[in-house]
């Protein structure tokens, strides 16, 4: 098809969600490009109105796409429309035709002014400030403390408990400096894919926590609540022991905790922004919202 003479003849497809023959496109060219599948995401119709897909497709092969996720940004206290990009992808035989830099200029046209967000791979760091990206440093929150709960029983949710949907569909605590609103289906994903077997209910709290214990750090991706809680009481329901420090995959300012912010190698874990973000000092995106 393409050569880099022709690619301004290239037909653009559009998909956002309930197209069965557009998923199973979708997901080989993920696979072939990162080695995953979207299978068990698409299996639960989590494919919602705010994730689009962009693509050029031939003979029903998809060999480039582009996807954004259409959401609000919570941002020192106001709320934002944001694009995040993700899933830019292209076949290693279709490499170096202009397929993705034309899918990132079609949909910046279509969203001109919108505030636009991604992670990049560190392969591809120069590709994104060509169309006004600009990479900004993370942080990551962590604390030292002492957990040691061994006698704490929580209830391990899975994500086939219906309890455990309607308290992620009915949260309502967020980070007031900077957070996402309403992501559950990218939530979702990343449960799927990664965390699947560590989710915890806490009842004293109603409270769930999406945590994994790496020797004495534990990593708290994600805390779910229903009403304000401070992180001195949900240590105590914490039921993990030999804990000497918390690393947070969120902004924890509605947990009244105040961490060291430790930067991101922005090298491993390029992070970029398009548009006037008024981003505070420390931060930290959501890793649960992350496409």
């Amino acid at each position: 098809m393409t050569t880099k003479e022709d690619i301004s003849n290239v037909k653009i497809a559009f998909n956002n969600r309930h197209n069965p023959e557009y998923e199973v496109m979708f997901d080989d060219l993920i696979q072939d490009v990162f080695g995953f599948s979207f299978s068990p995401w698409f299996e639960r119709k989590l494919w919602d109105e705010h994730y689009e897909s962009y693509s050029v497709i031939e003979n029903g092969r998809m060999l480039s796409n582009v996807c954004i996720y259409k959401s609000n940004i919570v941002v020192q206290g106001k709320t934002v429309m944001t694009n995040r990009f993700g899933a830019v992808a292209t076949r290693k035989d279709m490499q170096g035709k202009g397929l993705s830099r034309l899918l990132m200029e079609h949909i910046l046209s279509l969203y001109p002014n919108t505030l636009s967000l991604l992670t990049a791979n560190p392969s591809v760091i120069d590709f994104y400030p060509r169309f006004g990206f600009k990479q900004v440093q993370t942080y990551t929150p962590e604390i030292a403390v002492n957990i040691n709960n061994n006698q704490k029983k929580a209830i391990k949710y899975s994500l086939d408990d219906p309890d455990f949907m309607t308290l992620l569909y009915n949260r309502n605590q967020y980070s007031n400096i900077v957070d996402c609103i309403s992501t559950q289906s990218i939530q979702i994903f990343h449960l799927l894919m990664e965390y699947a077997d560590d989710i915890y209910y806490l009842p004293n709290l109603d409270v769930a926590v999406v945590a994994q214990q790496d020797g004495s750090n534990l990593y708290l991706a994600d805390v779910i609540a229903r009403k304000p809680i401070s992180f001195e009481s949900l240590k105590q329901e914490l039921p993990f022991e030999n804990i000497e420090s918390v690393e947070f995959g969120f902004t924890p300012d509605w947990l009244d905790v105040t961490p060291t912010w430790t930067p991101v190698n922005m090298n491993d874990d390029p992070f970029f922004i398009k548009g006037e973000w008024n981003l505070p000092t420390n931060y930290c995106f959501p890793a649960m919202s992350e496409t």
